[in-house]
Order: structure tokens, then C-alpha cells, then sequence
């Protein structure tokens, strides 16, 4: 598979999550990121990577890999010719192939091609000793626990959901994991808010004044807790396709971020 290293002004920050300090460790209002951009208009485009062969499969992937399908290649292709037409100041992807793969798709179409940066920071949720496992096995598990039953697997989530809340359903992911290696719904979070956090202060630093066009290539499930960090309201049981697109603006001199567009694909 390709791997976007090679772009001109990429910068690759694999080994490093973003976070700040640990008297820093608090969620963000999105006031408050909205405030790192400093008064700068800044939209953002964040797309889902492309379909991956755990993606047919069903399989728990998070921050384990597996190889673009020949379908994923042709949305590659597709969100490229879509956003070919746009200028972008700067493009951010996770660090893991699938988004490797699916950023030096788009890019290719660029020109002049942003400088792109690689942050683990913006990988999936990381499942722990759940990776690569039947997904409808893990979920089974996590409703069994909740004694409800599991014919309707969607329904019985969101009877739990309901129940805990959307974060103490993930965080019953993370306590069903023997390994202890799957991340809580609070780490997952402050993850998310990290990386905003450095994608914002970018932007706000570039020379000029424009609107800053940002690119952002990540993972369904976390693009969901990128957005509720700026857009609370969306839920996050809403299934992004693949090489889907969603758009985040922020007006120039205001702190009230404006959803544009959730999961359009070309």
C-alpha cells in the first residue's frame, strides 16, 4: 500500500499522542478550542479512511491494520476528484496505514499539496485485547453483561446507552477486556480534544489572515469524538462511510463552531 511519508513537508509524529501536561489533563469546552484559533476563520474537512478488508469482515480493527480493498481504492479515488478542487493550508492524519493510504490518495490530487503531519493522536478507539476479534462477538459479550438479549444488537446498544450513557458503554467495552489494554471513554476523549488542540494552533499560526482549509484523515469511531468536541449534539452512534466527508467551520472572530456536513461521500 502507499504510504504518504514520503509527501513534501510531511512531518511524522508517530510515537507521540498530543496530550498535554498532566495538570493540563482537562476536556476542553469548544469555546475554549474555538479560542486557540485566535479570531482566525478555519474549516475543517476530516474524512474516514477507506474500506479495509477487517471493515467487510466485521472485525474489531482499532489501532490494529489491514489492507484497502479493491472497493476502498476506488473511494480513495473519489474523494480525491471531490476534494481536488479545494486548497488546503494543512493536512493531519493518523499515523496507522489505512489513513497513511487514504491521505496520499488525496493528496496526490492536490496542487500545491499541503504539508502533512502524522499524530497518533488522531487514531481510532484503541479495543485492547479486543482488537481483531468479531466485532458481534465483543458486543455480545458487553450485552450479556447488561443481561439483555442479543438478537437486535443495535437496539440492545442503544437500551445501554440509554441506560449508562454512551461513554460508560465504551468504558464496559474497556472493563470486559482482560488485557486492560482498551482505552476508557475519558481517555478517549481527552485524546480527541488533544488533537484538535494541535490542529487548531496550527492553523492559527499560519501566515496571513485567510481562512485557514485544514484536511484531516481519521477513523470513523474517533471522528465521532472529534466532532462532539466541537459539536456536542452529534451522536456518537452515527456510522461515517467509508472516505466519507464531514465539514466543521469556524468563523472568523467567533468561538461558536458550525456543523456543515456529517459523513457526505462523493
Amino acid at each position: 500500500m502507499t504510504d504518504a511519508t514520503g509527501t513534501t513537508g510531511t512531518t511524522d509524529t508517530t510515537g507521540t499522542t498530543g496530550r498535554r501536561d498532566a495538570d493540563e489533563e482537562v476536556q476542553r469546552t469548544p469555546e475554549e478550542l474555538a479560542a486557540l484559533a485566535g479570531g482566525r476563520g478555519l474549516v475543517l474537512r476530516i474524512v474516514r479512511h477507506a474500506e479495509t478488508v477487517y471493515n467487510t469482515q466485521h472485525v474489531m480493527q482499532g489501532w490494529s491494520d489491514s489492507p484497502i480493498t479493491e472497493r476502498g481504492t476506488e473511494q480513495i479515488a473519489a474523494v480525491a476528484r471531490h476534494l481536488a478542487s479545494k486548497r488546503f493550508d494543512l493536512a493531519f492524519s493518523s499515523d496507522l496505514q489505512r489513513t497513511r493510504t487514504t491521505m496520499a490518495g488525496i493528496l496526490a490530487e492536490l496542487d500545491p499539496q499541503p504539508p502533512l503531519e502524522h499524530l497518533e493522536s488522531l487514531r481510532e478507539w484503541n479495543f485492547g485485547g479486543h482488537e481483531e476479534r468479531p466485532s458481534f462477538e465483543v458486543w455480545s459479550e458487553v450485552i450479556a453483561a447488561q443481561g439483555l438479549e442479543v438478537d437486535r444488537e443495535l437496539t440492545a446498544l442503544r437500551s445501554i446507552a440509554d441506560r449508562i450513557g454512551w461513554r460508560g458503554l465504551f468504558d464496559a467495552v474497556a472493563q470486559s477486556d482482560v488485557s486492560g489494554q482498551a482505552e476508557q471513554a475519558a481517555a478517549i476523549v481527552l485524546r480527541a480534544d488533544a488533537a484538535l488542540a494541535h490542529v487548531v494552533k496550527a492553523a492559527a499560526a499560519l501566515p496571513g489572515e485567510h481562512e485557514a482549509q485544514v484536511l484531516v484523515v481519521s477513523h470513523g469511531g474517533f471522528i465521532t469524538s472529534l466532532l462532539r468536541q466541537l459539536v456536542p449534539e452529534v451522536t456518537p452512534d452515527v456510522i461515517l462511510p467509508n472516505c466519507s466527508v464531514s465539514t466543521v467551520a469556524l468563523p472568523a472572530g467567533s468561538t461558536a463552531w458550525e456543523l456543515r456536513a456529517v459523513g457526505e461521500t462523493a
